[in-house]
């Protein structure tokens, strides 16, 4: 079978490629099989920085995945999961802390915002970070989701806004993932992306070559020495212990799309115009433009909100002004606290990832241990500029 559009290789990314299927109708048994594969392969140590994809796996291959993930076994392997079932194409990611801290900046600056709404009685816009969803086109856990949740009981939660966040997965990808969850929920006001760029892909040093034995002979930092070495806290961009680079970041985007009037869907695939907005925090700061988006979709929320509130029969209208008079704050996200959960991902995922390789070194024939250098080499390049 072939493999689905979203592992189209990227330099941003690398991609481990499983074919799963070992003919067009496979037996029961062999289905059985090729889940235990994916299973054991989910339950074993989490490979960093990677996403991996299975093809031809059903959606009863997929429920039967997920019926097992649920066990304390696997802990929150499912978050992870990424599953298009018209393509029977399974992804599994790795978020890294520097995916998660700009999210999480994101989602209290988003969450205030919608917090401010006077209504919530009977109308609530909630932020999710770990919200499953399932539908026709797509199953996964979005990094950040709105839904809205009426006093309506013949409604579901409606979903009003999507952000993803890219690092280890290909941009590429990532849009595949927003474009099956726009056809499924054709209303949604509001689609983002944050768009992480490694200067160079990170390659692990492995246990040979001269670069492994440097680093070996010069045993693990603790956390509070590798913080020491970097200097400033706020250089980033290019992190190198001992002659390997840890960490490199060449940009971080942000693109944001609103539904326009007389619409029936967003276009993702429109970068220009009303209905588009484009910002960056790295190497230049520039979220003017992000922050104009974000209040444009605060004002569509509020229009949705509205025209609830108008189908509820025991709301008031004084209840129904005060949303109609209510306006979304002059400016939505945080430049500095951005900044910040930048530097310190950044850190962490550099760190994580040389505390990793010298774990592993415990359990291979090499892991003995050596006498500590005190004169680790380290470089850190410098952090951005701009304006908000």
């Amino acid at each position: 079978m072939e493999v689905g559009q979203p592992c189209s290789p990227s330099p941003d990314a690398t991609i481990i490629q499983h074919a799963t299927s070992s003919s067009p109708e496979p037996s029961n048994k062999q289905r059985h099989a090729k889940c235990k594969e994916i299973l054991q392969a989910l339950s074993g140590e989490q490979q960093q920085e990677y996403v991996t994809c299975y093809e031809g796996v059903s959606l009863r291959d997929y429920s039967y995945i997920m019926d097992q993930l649920e066990s304390v076994e696997y802990g929150k392997v499912w978050k992870r999961l990424i599953f298009f079932p018209n393509s029977q194409l399974l992804m599994v990611s790795s978020p890294s802390f520097t995916h998660e801290s700009i999210l999480a900046v994101v989602r209290r600056n988003l969450d205030s915002m919608l917090s401010d709404i006077p209504v919530e009685d009977a109308v609530d816009c909630q932020v999710y970070a770990n919200s499953y969803v399932k539908g026709p086109s797509v199953c996964f856990v979005p990094d950040l989701l709105v839904l809205m949740h009426s006093d309506n009981t013949t409604c579901l939660p409606r979903p009003l806004w999507l952000m993803e966040c890219t690092f280890a997965q290909t941009d590429h990808g990532v849009m595949c993932k927003l474009r099956a969850y726009i056809n499924d929920n054709p209303t949604l006001l509001v689609v983002g992306k944050i768009l992480l760029k490694q200067a160079t892909p990170y390659y692990s040093p492995g246990s040979d070559g001269s670069i492994a034995k440097e680093l070996r002979s010069s045993g693990l930092l603790t956390p509070a020495e590798w913080r020491c070495r970097l200097g400033d806290i706020n250089d980033i961009t290019q992190v190198i212990v001992d002659g390997h680079t840890w960490f490199s970041l060449s940009s971080v985007e942000i693109h944001l799309w609103m539904r326009q009037p007389g619409d029936s869907k967003l276009d993702i695939d429109h970068q220009e115009g009303d209905g588009y907005a484009f910002g960056t925090l790295y190497p230049t700061v520039n979220l003017s433009d992000i922050n104009k988006a974000f209040r444009c979709g605060l004002d569509l929320v509020k229009e949705v909100v509205v025209l609830e509130l108008n189908q509820l029969a025991d709301v008031e209208q004084a209840t129904i002004h005060s949303m109609e008079d209510w306006t979304s704050p002059p400016c939505t996200l945080d430049q500095r606290m951005l900044l910040k959960a930048l530097v310190r991902g950044a850190q962490a995922t550099a760190y994580d990832r040389y505390h990793d390789w010298h774990s592993k070194l415990q359990s291979s024939p090499y892991g003995t241990t050596c006498h500590r250098s005190r004169t680790s080499r380290t470089h850190a390049s410098h952090g951005p500029t701009g304006h908000a």
